[in-house]
């Protein structure tokens, strides 16, 4: 795989910050657009304004590129100098188109004077995997997504076509990133994402009602589901509240409270959040426990897999169920996976299918 140069990022956004993203169109234009069809331009032009801006670049980025223009190139290898030592290059490397820069310095200030200059306000929450971006648009209650969860809108999409990004906390005026590392080296092209997406929203005017206000009248004032998506299972008065929030009346609270609380370090609160929301009596709850006993690829976990693979009413769980044995190894489990094979769901056989062919 093509690596990037250390100052590839810091380079990109120098290009635009300096203007130069014109002789650098320029170059790329006499080079590769001419040998592009038609149909192809658009597209390319797209991926070139992302390049081009303080945006993320990641591997997907380079993979669209290179499967747009391969085809179309050959064996060449371009290289320009801009102004101020930048070098823009692209070309075949090892089969593959691809692009890349260097020679930039970082835009100036820390990482903190970039964070805070913009319309887009980060935040650090209690949770250390969460970071809290403010927008300025009008507060009302927030609803949280995780990776996996259907969705049709295109912003949600876009964020977790990020590969570290687990979970989203969409509001009126912000929106809540979950990662799964540290942010000290995300801050910046998350933020820069988010606020491509969302940096426009229409400022809030004195708004008539607090957001305290709106949540209550959503009838969430006791447990807002925002606030118990950002604390911190491993501190012990948070821990407490969410442990509080397992018995909660609301689903979508008790949902939120297994999956904090399953991303404790503490194991006994792990398996004590789990094993409560494996026996709840919402299916979206189950389906969180089971998806949470799946991601810890924990052998402890093996008999509540095997139960919802052979027992549970509802196809993803016993689907996801499969999929989990087969992660932690067929082993104990080869009668319950063969018994899958019969399942009246498609997706099922096809996972148990899955499974034992690559045991």
């Amino acid at each position: 795989m093509f690596t990037h140069p250390a100052d590839f990022d810091a380079t990109r956004a120098s290009i635009a910050e300096k203007s130069l993203v014109a002789d650098a169109s320029m170059y790329l234009t006499q080079d590769v657009a001419i040998l592009l069809p038609t149909e192809d331009l658009p597209e390319f032009k797209t991926l070139l304004k992302r390049f081009f801006s303080e945006a993320p670049w990641g591997n997907e980025d380079d993979e669209a590129m290179a499967a747009l223009v391969t085809r179309h190139v050959g064996t060449e290898w371009w290289e320009h100098d801009l102004d101020d030592g930048i070098t823009l290059s692209y070309g075949n490397r090892d089969g593959q188109f691809v692009m890349t820069a260097s020679g930039g310095s970082a835009i100036g200030g820390s990482v903190f004077d970039r964070a805070f200059e913009g319309p887009v306000t980060p935040e650090a929450t209690p949770h250390p995997r969460k970071v809290r971006f403010s927008f300025g648009g009008s507060p009302s209650p927030g609803e949280w997504f995780i990776r996996g969860d259907p969705t049709e809108d295109a912003k949600l999409s876009r964020l977790f076509a990020e590969p570290d990004v687990t979970d989203v906390m969409v509001a009126g005026d912000f929106v809540t990133v979950g990662i799964d590392q540290s942010w000290e080296d995300r801050l910046e092209p998350l933020l820069a994402l988010v606020t491509d997406l969302y940096g426009s929203e229409e400022p809030a005017v004195d708004p008539e009602r607090t957001r305290a206000e709106l949540l209550s009248e959503a009838g969430k004032a006791r447990a807002p589901a925002e606030e118990l998506h950002m604390l911190n299972p491993d501190d012990p008065a948070h821990r407490a509240r969410l442990q509080a929030a397992l018995g909660d009346a609301s689903s979508a609270i008790r949902r939120i409270a297994v999956a904090i609380l399953a991303e404790s370090s503490d194991r006994a609160v792990r398996d004590g959040a789990i094993e409560r929301g494996l026996e709840d009596a919402s299916l979206r709850v189950r389906r969180m426990a089971l998806d949470a006993a799946a991601d810890a690829g924990d052998e402890a976990y093996r008999s509540a897999f095997e139960r919802a693979a052979l027992e549970d009413p509802d196809a993803w769980t016993r689907w996801r169920a499969v999929k989990a044995l087969g992660d932690i190894g067929v082993g104990s489990s080869r009668v319950v996976i063969e018994s899958a094979l019969d399942d009246d769901e498609f997706r099922v056989r096809f996972e148990a299918e899955r499974v034992l062919r690559t045991e």
